[in-house]
């Protein structure tokens, strides 16, 4: 049974055989506990509750986390004239944008490729271990042909990380959901040094008008926005339907023993519950796998799961 509670506060009860999960493998934010955090005085905020930095033009701004949100926020940053640092804990994998679709999506999705139902599939059935295979090859094409970009980043101090093997993007979203940034253009920011950079280092506390790093260093900011991803989806069900559900299934996402994604688009360990994700190509052979499982268990074909 699932009560749904609607915009005019209005309740449904619902008893449906199924329910399907498609909230994205980014759900619900990862938020580290900062000492301090009480005490700053600025605007303190995860990159989903970001919107724009234009009530910040003329301040100073201090992004944490060098993914894909970090990148866009601290170029927004810039864009709108605030004086922006990111600061870049790890290794991150980056790829322009132009040459990077070209390299990994040449020949599928473009002009006088295959329908997209044919290009879907194709990009889909070769098993993971095999992609993160072939994509070591590609990845250094695409560090060649990004040469000049990966050496500026370098230059100014940025941290590249090539992935599991050299095998660049796609393991490491399959794996992580992140670490990786495709550039649109805050990279070469981050070059010409329009968005400074501090590398290697965590936020030690915050303190009323800035910040103390981990290296003891301090910067003075009146705004933070804590890049620092997602938590596994099963804390998206967890939030929604309680402990007692969420403690059944499978952690959500990453590789499992056989190189297939764990728990989504598959059984999840709780009967009629499925998880969906991915990029929309999985959808067109994948949407058709829940239907057959529900058909053996009408049957009696497949093992009833252990509640």
């Amino acid at each position: 049974m699932v009560r749904v509670r609607q915009s005019d506060g209005t309740e449904r009860t619902l008893r449906p055989r199924h329910v399907v999960l498609a909230t994205g493998i980014s759900g619900v934010p990862y938020v580290p506990e900062i000492p301090g955090a009480s005490d700053f005085a600025g605007v303190l905020c995860h990159s989903s509750a970001h919107i724009s930095g234009r009530d910040f033009a003329g301040r100073r701004a201090v992004v944490v986390g060098s993914g894909t949100s970090g990148h866009d926020i601290a170029q927004d940053f810039y864009e709108q004239g605030v004086d922006v640092t990111l600061v870049q804990r790890s290794g991150t994998y980056v790829m322009s944008s132009k040459n990077g679709i070209a390299v990994l999506l040449g020949g599928l999705y473009e002009d006088g490729g295959p329908p997209v139902e044919d290009a879907d599939l194709m990009l889909s059935s070769f098993t993971f271990p095999v992609v993160g295979q072939l994509h070591v090859g590609a990845t250094k094409v695409l560090a060649e042909m990004d040469a000049e970009l990966l050496a500026g980043l370098e230059g100014a101090g940025f941290k590249l990380d090539f992935g599991e093997d050299g095998s660049g993007l796609l393991m490491k979203f399959l794996t992580r959901g992140g670490g990786y940034y495709i550039d649109v253009g805050a990279s070469t920011l981050i070059a010409e040094s329009k968005i400074k950079l501090k590398q290697g280092v965590g936020i030690e506390r915050l303190e009323r008008d800035g910040v103390v790093f981990t290296d003891g260093t301090t910067l003075p900011a009146e705004v933070v926005v804590l890049a620092t991803g997602y938590q596994n989806m099963r804390e998206s069900a967890r939030a929604l339907f309680g402990d007692n559900v969420a403690n059944r299934y499978q952690p959500v996402w990453g590789l499992n023993s056989e190189g297939e994604l764990r728990t989504v688009w598959r059984r999840s360990g709780q009967p009629g519950l499925w998880f969906m994700g991915r990029q929309p190509s999985t959808g067109t052979h994948l949407l058709k796998v829940p239907g057959p499982p529900d058909q053996g268990n009408r049957g009696g074909l497949i093992p009833r799961l252990e509640t």
